[in-house]
């Protein structure tokens, strides 16, 4: 007489098997952790699925399963980065809010941004995202709208505060900033006596404050 199921030898029914490879939390992780090594490493350009397949030990099959294009790997590493930039910067913030600082030291820090493998890679997304309007919504969601909020965070802590003008209007003010940015990564960037990132944020913070800072009258 047939028996249902395969049995042990206590008689104790045999879990069925799953179909398909299962997925491993510990492989994404390692492939993340490979990704972000091989970044550093090689750059945007050179960093190839295979190699990360190699570097985390896992089949490239297994990579692909959970991101179907190198592009969708990048973002996900751009966007992991971007996570930690924002934790550090709130567990950094002062309790006395000093907008002139905040404001400096968010320039600066897109300014050094440009010039790391991330910065690198977030510009390669902005160009494929300019073709591949999934991308584009996605790029947005998860990296864009944080910078963005980010920044709006400061000058809405600098108006709470006193001293950033209550009546400007953030969005252009986001716009005005981030031109010199796009303008060094465009053009500048490729100029090797390129000013330093640090003496750059300060003349832009320089010329743009006396014009968003609140007067002493308002301050009163």
């Amino acid at each position: 007489m047939a028996c249902e199921g395969r049995r042990q030898s206590d008689d104790q029914p045999v879990a069925p098997r799953r179909r398909g490879r299962p997925r491993s939390g510990g492989a994404e992780r390692a492939i993340l952790a490979a990704g972000a090594r091989l970044l550093q490493e090689r750059g945007v350009r050179r960093m190839s699925m295979q190699a990360v397949a190699a570097e985390a030990r896992v089949s490239k099959a297994t990579i692909y399963r959970r991101w179907p294009s190198k592009d969708a790997l990048i973002l996900d590493l751009v966007a992991s980065a971007a996570e930690e930039t924002a934790a550090e910067a709130n567990s950094a913030q002062a309790q006395a809010p000093d907008a002139r600082a905040e404001l400096l030291a968010w320039v600066r820090a897109g300014l050094e941004a440009e010039r790391s493998p991330q910065g690198a890679a977030l510009q390669h997304l902005v160009r494929r995202a300019a073709e591949d309007p999934s991308l584009a919504a996605s790029l947005r969601r998860r990296v864009l709208r944080g910078h963005r909020d980010r920044f709006m965070a400061i000058v809405e802590r600098g108006m709470d505060a006193g001293q950033i003008r209550s009546d400007l209007d953030a969005g252009t003010l986001l716009d005005l900033v981030s031109g010199p940015l796009l303008y060094r990564r465009l053009i500048a960037s490729a100029d090797p006596a390129d000013r330093d990132p640090v003496e750059q944020a300060g003349a832009i913070v320089d010329m743009l404050w006396p014009g968003i800072r609140a007067s002493p009258a308002a301050v009163q």
